[in-house]
């Protein structure tokens, strides 16, 4: 399993341990049979899709919050 975890924030010693740290729990996962060799593949090339940027997320609430009918405070 490749690195696919990138925390800017943290260090990278840091990071390695968290990887360890899932890459024990997936194994326990497959000795147990929650998860067969073929469905943590099939995991492993998904893709996620990003988060929202908080920008666009805030412009949809901004007309609501601060629009001239919104009564103020």
């Amino acid at each position: 399993m490749s690195d696919f975890l990138e925390i800017k924030s943290m260090k990278e010693k840091d990071q390695k341990k968290i990887m360890a740290e899932i890459a024990k729990r997936i194994e326990e996962k497959k000795k147990n049979g929650v998860f067969t060799e073929k469905e943590i593949r099939e995991i492993e090339k998904m893709e996620l899709n990003p988060l929202p940027d908080i920008l666009d997320v805030q412009s949809v609430y901004e007309s609501f919050l601060y629009g001239k009918d919104h009564p103020k405070k």
